[in-house]
């Protein structure tokens, strides 16, 4: 891109319309000094809106238009356009981009604006428009186009005569103000500003809401006091109503179950007294004939004898048990005898049934023993019928042998044609073979290549959906990659903004600590001998000076110093004891003297009466900051002192009060009058509060803090994201790649599948072609078959004539006969195998059985014996039950005897005496039961009255719904808790019952009010984030650009100077509290600043500057103004090599008179002025070059 054309018209000193084609390269305009040379540059300026009317050497923009052209009262317009040159479009064709602008001057507004400078500012008499391509359009609009093309308003596209002065004379801070433009610096102080204001807002917010959050939570404090009393009176009230209605229903269910109870007992009462009456009769009745009856048969079992029988009985039962124990061990040996007697009964079984099967296995043996003798003379006789057969065949071939030659020729004949036909059908089965065989694979193959077809069908959409994976997959990964990247990006900015944060923190804090070293040096430096001696020493209860317990206002500072005057210096201290103590001590040390002020000796001070005076500040007391327990201090210190602005204020109210003005004029209420100049300020003061500074410095460190770790906090979440990202991104590449992957093995499983379909395809057309060849030769061998089948067939009939002759018949009988007796030959020695081996089976199964046998033999025998041992046991054993039998026996008749004898009568006995003594029990039960019930039905009936009266009272008190009570609760515990509760409320009283609703309703508010604090801190904390990260990227945007400059600086000085020099800034640390300095150092000199420098230098290194800032920030096209009329011809021979060098890169238009420029120059645009009116051009044509 470069300039391709201007046109002037009627702008300054160029009249009628003026083009000046311009080339790309190295161009300079030259001519006499007022030719117009420099305008074609302010053309540009003006065309380009670069500049305003005095960047372009008039006071107005009207003294842009030809002056010759202002006479008359016509219109006067000027137009001044640039076009571009692209390069070349789609066409091949060069794109041309214009850029024009037109000042139009109404009819005769030129002469009054001539005659009245002033009228400009009242209603402008002209009209100025910018075209793009000839499209009107705004000067921003403009400007947004040529940044797009690197042409920047504020740049050095055009650098004037002006501009190198004013870069050596500008301050250094305005020096670095460029490096801030060209690093977009303004663009971050936009941004910050814009933070700021948002931040501001937020504070002021909060603020707002802090007030309302002070004053609802102090509302709030005094209504959860009320709300808590009446929450617990309301409470109280509840469950003394509650107990209330328990009380109730507890003594109403208690009567009615006492009711239930007393009726139910009534009469059961009754019911026991009839019953009991009826059977005390009917038992003394019993009774009577009882007891008569027993007396009797008592007397009976006397005489009988009872004794006896009961000792027959206990050996009865001795008896009894030792023949139930032999009976059981016989019953044991019986089964166990009968248990031997079927395992004997099973072993003799199986015994038989072995025994049977040896007999049947011998039988076998006998008949394959006969069958084996059988079948060898059967042998023996086949053998020698075989071998007769055999003679008689030789013995008729040798009789008939014309016909056996007969017979061999028509079979040699018949052999010869079956072998000539022979290769023939073996070809032709070959080929009939494999044509079945190419049949078989040509439908092989097509049904492979119908799978394959039906295979790549089918995975045509299982590709497309791989390669959308595959898709999806990268545009995943390029996702998470920039999400990443700009994490990243992000983490890398708080990072640098912490650690910059961080250094400000320490540096910050270093500067408060100075602050408190010297606040506590200037306080521990005041007062007087004594009173250092007593604060050094650190006793116990001195609390400090006077001075040292307040603060005030720097502006009532002096006045209040003076109003205490030598007060300051007393010491206060806890209690008389202590000041004695510190009397003491300065007696001991003799360190002068002190007065002290004990606290609990100091007379309280009244409050100040309100006082309404013109020039009145307010009293003295009430401008000191102090705790609550030092007020009677100060009230000594300054009684009712008042505090004036002015001393003509205060002299109306002489005699009337002790006053002190700002001044420090001292009035006392005797008329003494103290004043003058400024009193000296050593001495002790009062402790002012924190500055404005230290206050600002520790705003900003707790400011820093909650940065820091908030920034923390963003780092350790965004690292921990980072992280997740960097894991999710590392999966989403596998993944992608295994997705790749997966679909390069399906496209290379495609691939093969359709190179094996051509295969096949190849393949099967192969097939096909040879198919089609073996038809053929089979038609060829059918053709050379058919003559030789006719000739095998007749000559197969001859043979078959012949052999149908008597000779032949029985030579094929003999023949078939000799094949029989060898077929059965053959078999019977096959049976006769057979039977030797299966003799040899049963006779190992003969072997087995009667091993068999004989275990089982030794079995049965030993069951034997142990059943005659058993049999003999059970003999000795009945031989021993039938003696206790016996014996029981004989004693069970001797007790049935005396049984006999006793037995009826003393179960008689028994029976009765028992039933004599419950009758006399069941009637003192009767009657005592009878008197008891008497008794407690007459009790209850009178208890049933009263319950029923009271349960009548109380039914008709009960609540409803009945509410449920524990099983546990009494009616005593009940009136305990309700005396309990019922004092409680007394307590309690008065109650504002409101305070709850209103204590809620305070809370809910406070709730949203917090939630929107919160919302706000997070916003005012993001917020001063936003701005830290801004000035972070800020600093690093100009660092990055300085960097930048100083580089291409110390390139191009070397270049210009053969020395070296540098760019410095003021404040390293701090970028933008300083300014920037150029560091020169010419050859053969010592190390200068550019205020150091000579003119030439000084140009030398500016130029150096501008360049360095041109290579920072390039642009299609540069303007020099005379830039080098203030070099030697070295230098300027020097800097035109540096402009040919640059002007590779860009085009470059220098207004030169300078011949080293002007030889250096590729083009060269000659100006001068035609008649003094209009400025002309033309074009040089450059000079050879003298040859050297």
């Amino acid at each position: 891109m470069y300039i391709k054309r201007i046109e002037l018209t009627r702008f300054k000193s160029f009249g009628s319309t003026t083009s000046l084609p311009l080339l790309p390269g190295f161009t300079v305009i030259s001519g006499p000094n007022g030719s117009g040379k420099s305008n074609i540059l302010d053309g540009i300026l003006f065309a380009l809106g670069l500049s305003s009317s005095r960047g372009m050497r008039a006071e107005r923009l009207l003294d842009l238009v030809h002056s010759g052209s202002l006479n008359g009262n016509r219109q006067v317009e000027t137009h001044v356009s640039v076009t571009f040159e692209l390069g070349p479009g789609e066409d091949g064709q060069p794109r041309e981009w214009k850029v024009s602008r037109r000042l139009r001057v109404r009819p005769g507004k030129a002469e009054e604006l001539a005659r009245d400078s002033g009228t400009e500012s009242f209603s402008l008499p002209y009209t100025s428009t910018f075209y793009i391509n000839d499209v009107p359009c705004t000067l921003s609009e403009l400007h947004e186009q040529l940044e797009a093309m690197h042409i920047y308003p504020n740049g050095y596209n055009v650098v004037l005569q002006g501009d190198v002065t004013s870069i050596i004379s500008m301050h250094p801070k305005e020096r670095r103000q460029i490096i801030d433009e060209l690093a977009g610096v303004a663009t971050f102080d936009r941004k910050i500003a814009q933070a700021n204001s948002k931040l501001e807002a937020v504070r002021e917010q909060i603020e707002r809401f802090r007030l309302i959050e002070q004053e609802w939570q102090a509302q709030g404090e005094r209504l959860l006091k009320e709300s808590e009393k009446a929450q617990h009176h309301q409470q109280l009230r509840l469950q003394l109503q509650t107990l209330g209605q328990q009380q109730q229903v507890l003594l109403w269910r208690h009567l009615q179950v006492q009711v239930e109870e007393t009726q139910a007992a009534i009469q059961r009462f009754l019911e026991t007294q009839e019953q009991a009456t009826a059977q005390v009769q009917t038992l003394n009745d019993h009774l009577q004939q009882a007891e008569a009856a027993l007396g009797e048969l008592q007397s009976r079992i006397h005489a009988l004898g009872e004794e006896e029988y009961l000792h027959l009985q206990a050996q009865i039962a001795a008896a009894e048990a030792q023949r139930q124990q032999v009976s059981r061990q016989i019953a044991a040996w019986q089964e166990e005898i009968q248990q031997a007697q079927r395992l004997h009964q099973e072993c003799q079984a199986q015994q038989q049934h072995l025994q049977a099967e040896l007999e049947h296995l011998h039988s076998q043996q006998e008949q394959l023993a006969q069958a084996q003798g059988s079948l060898q003379a059967q042998v023996q006789k086949a053998q020698i019928s075989l071998e007769q057969s055999r003679e008689q065949l030789r013995a008729l071939a040798q009789s008939a042998d014309a016909w056996v030659k007969q017979q061999r020729y028509l079979t040699r004949h018949i052999e010869e044609l079956r072998a000539e036909q022979e290769p023939l059908q073996q070809e032709q089965i070959r080929l009939q073979e494999r044509q079945r065989q190419l049949e078989r694979q040509s439908q092989e193959i097509q049904a492979e290549i119908a799978q394959i077809e039906a295979w790549l069908g089918s995975h045509l959409a299982l590709t497309a959906e791989l390669e959308h994976t595959c898709r999806q997959s990268e545009a995943q990964v390029q996702t998470l990659a920039q999400e990443l990247a700009q994490l990243q990006a992000s983490l890398e900015l708080d990072r640098a903004t912490h650690e910059r944060l961080t250094v400000e923190l320490h540096a910050k804090q270093r500067q408060l600590d100075k602050w408190e070293t010297r606040r506590q040096v200037l306080q521990e430096s005041q007062g007087s001998r004594a009173t250092q001696a007593i604060l050094s020493a650190r006793l116990p209860g001195v609390l400090g000076l006077v001075a040292q317990l307040g603060q005030v206002d720097p502006q009532y500072q002096l006045a209040l110093e003076v109003a205490a005057g030598n007060r300051l210096h007393f010491v206060v201290v806890e209690d008389d004891t202590v000041a004695v103590s510190a009397v003491n001590f300065l007696k001991r040390e003799k360190a002068g003297r002190a007065t002290f002020l004990p606290l609990n000796k100091l007379q309280p001070t009244r409050p100040p009466s309100p006082l309404k005076l013109d020039g009145l500040i307010d009293y003295a007391i009430r401008l000191v900051r102090f705790e609550e327990r030092y007020r009677d201090v100060f009230g000594f210190v300054f009684g009712s002192t008042l505090v004036f602005q002015s001393l003509e204020l205060a002299q109306p109210h002489i005699g009337k009060h002790r006053m002190v003005t700002l001044e420090g004029e001292l009035l006392e209420t005797s008329g003494a009058m103290t004043g003058g100049s400024a009193p000296q300020r050593a001495g002790i003061h009062f402790s002012v509060g924190e500055p404005s500074e230290e206050a600002a410095l520790r705003s900003r460190l707790a400011e820093l803090e909650e940065l820091l770790a908030a920034l923390t906090l963003r780092l350790q979440a965004a690292q921990a994201r980072e992280k997740q990202l960097a894991q999710a991104l590392l999966l989403a590449r596998q993944d992608a790649l295994q997705a790749q992957q997966y679909l390069e093995r399906h496209q290379a499983d495609c691939q093969k599948q359709q190179a094996r379909l051509q295969h096949l395809q190849g393949s099967l057309a192969q097939r096909q072609s040879e198919s089609h060849q073996i038809q053929q030769r089979l038609q060829q061998i059918q053709l050379r078959w058919d003559p030789l089948q006719q000739r095998l067939a007749d000559l197969t009939l001859k043979l078959s004539q012949l052999e149908g002759s008597p000779v032949n018949q029985h030579w094929q009988q003999l023949q078939q006969t000799v094949q029989q007796q060898e077929s059965r030959l053959a078999e019977l020695q096959q049976q006769l195998t057979q039977l030797e081996r299966q003799q040899q089976e049963n006779s190992g199964q003969q072997h087995l059985k009667q091993a068999q046998i004989q275990h089982h033999q030794e079995r049965l025998q030993e069951s034997k014996q142990r059943q005659a041992y058993l049999q003999e046991q059970i003999v000795q054993a009945q031989a021993t039950l039938g003696q206790i039998q016996q014996h029981l026996a004989e004693q069970r008749q001797q007790m049935s005897q005396i049984e006999a004898r006793l037995s009826h009568l003393r179960q008689e006995r028994d029976r009765q005496e028992f039933q004599l003594r419950a009758q006399q029990q069941q009637i003192q039960r009767l009657e005592w039961e009878r008197y008891n019930a008497l008794t407690q039905q007459q009790e209850k009936e009178a208890l049933l009255a009263q319950l029923q009266t009271q349960l009548q009272a109380v039914a008709q008190e009960l609540p409803d719904p009945l509410p449920n009570l524990p099983a546990t609760l009494t009616l005593d515990e009940l009136q305990r808790q309700k005396r309990k509760i019922e004092e409680q409320l007394r307590s309690l009283e008065p109650v504002n019952m409101l305070a709850i609703a209103e204590y809620e309703q305070t809370q809910a508010r406070l709730r949203d009010l917090s939630a929107k604090l919160e919302t706000l801190h997070q916003e005012r904390t993001e917020l001063l984030l936003r701005i830290e990260n801004f000035s972070t990227l800020r600093r690093q945007a100009f660092l990055d650009a300085f960097h930048a400059v100083n580089g291409h600086f110390q390139t191009i000085f070397a270049q210009l100077s053969d020395g070296d020099g540098h760019l410095e800034l003021e404040n390293p640390e701090d970028p933008f509290a300083g300014g920037l300095t150029l560091v020169a150092h010419p050859k053969g000199k010592p190390v200068r600043r550019l205020s150091a420098m000579s003119g030439g230098e000084k140009s030398l290194t500016a130029l150096s500057f501008i360049f360095a800032l041109q290579r920072f920030r390039p642009s299609s096209f540069y303007a020099f103004d005379e830039v080098d009329m203030f070099l030697d011809g070295a230098n300027v021979e020097k800097l035109a090599n540096m402009i040919w060098q640059q002007s590779r890169q860009a085009q470059f238009l220098v207004v030169s008179l300078r011949r080293p420029m002007i030889e250096k120059a590729e083009h060269t645009i000659g100006v001068t002025q035609a008649r003094g009116a209009y400025t002309q051009v033309i074009g040089l044509t450059k000079p050879a070059p003298h040859p050297s």
